[in-house]
């Protein structure tokens, strides 16, 4: 249940339903009062089901804009391919400018962003590892290890 109803108008009708609910004046008591209220709370539900339609209708008109915008740079490309014996016609093609395909992303919540940064793997250091001068390496083989094995 949504609770479309301010706190201050909440307290009003809680009131007109216990202490004061045999309370009557001309177009008001508590009857008048729970109706209205139920009818708020029916919108503000009739409300959040459109709004819900309204944004899966909108995730659908991009995913199918994306899919035409998609297609069209194909034929596009196949179309200047082909029109590379007509001069005119490949002036005329172009001359078109489409938009990029934007990869639209999922919404993640932040519980998700967050098990995922702990889990993550520590990066390694990207290239080949340093060479080590022969002298060097040499001088640290010779090295006789002492009793703790450092």
């Amino acid at each position: 249940m949504t609770h479309a109803t301010p706190t201050p108008v909440q307290t009003v009708l809680d009131l007109f339903s216990t202490d004061l609910r045999d309370l009557r004046f001309a177009d008001v008591d508590a009857a008048r009062l729970t109706a209205a209220a139920a009818d708020l709370e029916a919108a503000a539900v009739a409300t959040a089901a459109a709004q819900t339609a309204l944004d899966d209708a909108r995730a659908h008109q991009l995913a199918l804009q994306d899919t035409l915008t998609s297609l069209v740079q194909r034929a596009l490309a196949y179309a200047r391919v082909y029109a590379e014996s007509n001069p005119a016609l490949a002036s005329r093609l172009d001359a078109v400018s489409l938009p990029r395909v934007v990869r639209r992303s999922t919404r993640v919540d932040d519980a998700t962003i967050a098990s995922t940064s702990e889990t993550a793997p520590t990066r390694r250091p990207r290239g080949r590892p340093r060479k080590v001068p022969p002298a060097i390496a040499a001088a640290e083989l010779a090295t006789p290890l002492d009793a703790t094995g450092e």
